[in-house]
C-alpha cells in the first residue's frame, strides 16, 4: 500500500474556486472510479494551493483506477476541459509508503 500526496496549484486568485471544484466534482468522479481519497485540504501558506491524499493498494491498482477515471464521460466532458483554465501548471506528487509505526498502515 502507498499514498500519493498531490498538490494542485490554481491560477492566481482562484484557490477557493479550485477547492470547491475539487470537493464537488473532481474527487467524487475519482471515488466513483474506485479511488480512495483519504483527505483534501487547502494550504494555509498558499491560498491558491489544494492538497489531496490518495491511497492505492499497489501500482497496478493505481494504473487501473486512473485509467477508469480518465474514461469516465464526466471526466472527459467536464473535468479535462476545465483543467487548463483552472490550474497553473502540473501537480506536484509525493509518493509515501507507511512504516510499521504508521497509524495509516
Amino acid at each position: 500500500m502507498f499514498f500519493e500526496i498531490r498538490r494542485e496549484k490554481a491560477a492566481p486568485g482562484r484557490g477557493q474556486e479550485l477547492a470547491r471544484w475539487m470537493d464537488e466534482q473532481v474527487i467524487p468522479v475519482h471515488e466513483a472510479g474506485g479511488m480512495t481519497v483519504v483527505g483534501a485540504f487547502t494550504d494555509t501558506a498558499d491560498e491558491d494551493a489544494f492538497v489531496w491524499i490518495r491511497q492505492f493498494r499497489d501500482e497496478e491498482e493505481r494504473e487501473e483506477v486512473i485509467a477508469r477515471v480518465h474514461r469516465d464521460p464526466v471526466f472527459g466532458s467536464e473535468i479535462r476541459p476545465r483543467l487548463g483554465e483552472m490550474l497553473a501548471g502540473a501537480a506536484e506528487t509525493v509518493r509515501l509508503v507507511p512504516t510499521a509505526h504508521s497509524k495509516l498502515a
